[in-house]
């Protein structure tokens, strides 16, 4: 209930301002309201329709670089465009109100005599008069009449760029709309004309300059050229064909025709040594040299005609006949003779291959003198190459200036020099005045009038208190105050300290009290099943499995994913039955995850695909040895994806609690089973839901441990076929 509310009284009111009260004071003072709203609404009215209205007209002007109209000396140059920066705009804006514009501007208008803009035109007032004897105001008569015509010609022209583009608006008032449509163009105008003087200014000074650079630079080549010529013509560099030296033409030959000596020298050697190797194995006719040569020709036509007739006459006489001898003399005396002959041409090609040797060598000493040339005149063609690059560099220079200077004369005498901006919307005189506006002065005004005059009222009532009244001191009716905590602030006791064998000592509180001792939890079990006797802390709820998955399904309405932990005691009979139970009927609602978290557990290794022996799982994730992707197995009979206990014995690297969040990232719902109850202890806060089988001996004490700390344990009838069937 709050301090401000009523309880019983309603006289009784506890320092809240009383809106009747200032309703009352409101409707007691209301000509206080009236009075000053309708006196300030007549008086903006009198106000607008009696002050000369002002017009305002507006120009815009579009900043850009314009293409020079000359064409350029270097047709492949390209010049990159530099747009203006908000800098270069703000410089802008601050040339079209400067002074030297606005003159220009005021004697295109001829505002001379204006009595708009020369307040003296007719003469000085008698309010102006009387402000200045006073000392509010400055003696017009002061200063000279461009003085105050520029003055007040800076009040009347505003300048703006909007946010982010390179648009200039001119603006430009007057009491006059077509006077005000004429300054504004003329103020454009006028920068236009400004820019294009700039830039013939600028082309001038520079056509000056670039006048004595280009008679200084004919200079220098003129002189560059004469020495690089008097210096080639002392060094004896004189260039020949192909635009080399003669010694360079010279070298050159030199080492073409050594080049053409050694392939002679290796051709008539290579024919000499193939034509002794052919001699010794017998083959003169087959040597091309002796093939080709008449007289070989003959002797071996002679000594095919002796051998036929040395066929012929072996077919009547013996061997020892004197004609048989005298025909193989007569054929041995013809390979003696081809053989000769053979010989002299071996002979003949190895005196070419010796002269094509000394050739080779004649012209290896010519090479290396004329090496010896060329490298003595080196130094001197470095030198002859700097003069010439010098030269080439004042030549280049001198074209360039020279261009420079032919497009700055062009410029400085046109009279068209385009300027860096260009007027896209030209001022129009107004017809509607932008001074005063009626309907929003006499509004704003008004409102502002009867603003004031109810705050004033408010104001007033406030600060006198008459509004407010003190509060009540009894406390309220109802009002409840938070117990202190029964266990003295002390936090409560972890899951292994309750679920331990020995009995856990009375907490004393902070009176000294003894409190009630922790539950004793032994070995035996307290309760064998959910038919039997109730248990010692009270009667204990077994759910169905399929209304239990149904719950589950559930939860994940309001979360990503739910982590579900099915255990059992010490010396009940193994979880992996109901656990893949479980699993599979929320595998066919959703992504599903089944975890072996003890070592000893090997019922879902005949589950996996591909008949895995010693698959890994839970311990080498956990242990380093496996990735998820090794130890993430796939059921054979449903959807559902196994993590069985694994096989490496190391020491756990990674904390189980983030490797537990990991999968919760991954499937709708991550199922734990374990066989021992410490194990569950320790994994209990990291889970949603804990299923305990209710035909498990030691269930009942774990149920007692977990239902303490947990906000969800259940039990769960050991059935299968139903939840199979769900």
């Amino acid at each position: 209930m709050r301090a401000g509310e009523r309880n019983g009284d309603d006289s009784s009111v506890t320092g809240e301002i009383d809106l009747a009260r200032i309703a009352r004071a409101m409707s007691a003072k209301r000509w206080w309201v009236i009075g000053p709203t309708v006196a300030m609404f007549a008086g903006s009215t009198i106000f607008v329709n009696v002050v000369k209205p002002r017009y305002s007209a507006e120009a815009r002007v579009l900043l850009e670089n314009q293409e020079n109209f000359i064409p350029r000396a270097d047709k492949t140059e390209r010049v990159a465009e530099i747009l203006p920066d908000p800098e270069a705009v703000q410089s802008q804006i601050q040339l079209l109100t400067s002074r030297d514009l606005a003159r220009r501007v005021i004697k295109t208008l001829d505002l001379q005599g204006n009595d708009e803009f020369d307040p003296l035109a007719k003469g000085m007032g008698a309010t102006t008069r009387a402000l200045v004897m006073l000392g509010l105001a400055r003696d017009p008569t002061q200063t000279t009449p461009e003085d105050r015509i520029l003055e007040t010609f800076g009040d009347k022209l505003n300048v703006l760029s909007p946010t982010k583009t390179r648009v200039l608006s001119i603006e430009f008032t007057s009491r006059n709309p077509d006077l005000a449509a004429k300054g504004a163009n003329a103020v454009a105008e006028a920068y236009l004309e400004f820019q294009q003087d700039a830039k013939r200014d600028h082309a001038r000074g520079a056509a000056n300059s670039l006048a004595a650079l280009v008679a200084q630079l004919r200079a220098r080549v003129a002189e560059a050229d004469v020495e690089a010529e008097q210096f080639r013509a002392k060094s004896g560099l004189l260039v020949g064909s192909n635009n080399t030296t003669i010694n360079a033409q010279r070298l050159s030959d030199l080492n073409t025709q050594l080049s053409l000596a050694r392939s002679a020298q290796a051709d008539a050697q290579a024919k000499a040594r193939l034509l002794r190797d052919m001699l010794r194995q017998n083959r003169i006719g087959d040597i091309p040299d002796v093939a080709n040569n008449e007289v070989i020709r003959r002797l071996l036509e002679q000594r095919v005609t002796l051998r036929a007739q040395l066929a012929l006459e072996s077919r009547t006489l013996l061997p020892g006949h004197p004609r048989i001898k005298e025909l193989q003399a007569q054929l041995q005396d013809l390979d003696a003779q081809g053989r000769a002959a053979a010989e002299r041409v071996a002979r003949t090609l190895e005196n070419d291959a010796h002269i094509a040797r000394a050739r080779v060598e004649n012209l290896t000493r010519a090479l290396e003198e004329q090496k010896t040339v060329v490298g003595a005149a080196d130094a001197d063609n470095v030198r002859l190459r700097d003069l010439e690059r010098t030269a080439r560099l004042y030549k280049e220079q001198l074209e360039s200036a020279a261009a420079k200077y032919q497009e700055a004369m062009a410029r400085e005498n046109s009279q068209a020099t385009p300027p860096d901006a260009r007027i896209f919307q030209r001022a129009l005189a107004p017809q509607i005045p932008s001074f005063p506006k009626k309907v929003p002065i006499v509004s704003f005004a008004t409102l502002s009038a009867l603003i004031l005059s109810i705050g004033g009222i408010l104001a007033g009532e406030l600060l006198s208190g008459r509004p407010r009244v003190a509060p009540s001191a009894p406390r309220l009716a109802g009002e409840a105050v938070e117990p202190a905590p029964a266990n003295g602030g002390r936090t409560n006791p972890t899951l292994a300290e309750n679920y331990s064998d020995t009995p856990t000592p009375p907490a004393a509180n902070e009176d000294g009290d003894e409190g009630q001792p922790a539950p004793e939890l032994r070995l035996e079990p307290t309760w064998a099943s959910a038919s039997g006797d109730t248990p010692p802390g009270g009667e204990r709820t077994v759910a169905a499995k399929a209304r239990i998955v149904e719950k589950i399904d559930t939860g994940r309405l309001s979360s990503p994913s739910v982590k579900v932990l099915i255990a059992r005691g010490d010396d009940g009979p193994s979880a992996s039955g109901t656990a893949l139970a479980v699993a599979r009927a929320l595998a066919r609602r959703g992504s599903a995850v089944l975890v072996a978290a003890d070592p000893s557990d090997r019922a879902f290794d005949g589950l996996l695909g591909g008949g895995l022996e010693n698959p890994k799982g839970w311990r080498d994730l956990l242990s380093g040895a496996a990735e998820f992707g090794e130890v993430i197995h796939r059921d054979s009979g449903s959807r559902l994806h196994i993590i069985p206990a694994g096989v490496d014995d190391g020491e756990p690297r990674y904390d189980i609690a983030m490797t537990v969040e990991a999968l919760a990232r991954t499937y709708d719902f991550v199922v734990f089973t374990t066989t021992d109850a410490a194990n569950t202890l320790r994994l209990a806060p990291m889970f949603d839901t804990i299923l305990l089988r209710d035909a498990d001996p030691a269930a009942g004490r774990l149920f007692d441990a977990l239902s303490r700390f947990h906000a969800d344990v259940s039990l769960i009838e050991d059935a299968l076929e139903e939840l199979v069937a769900a």
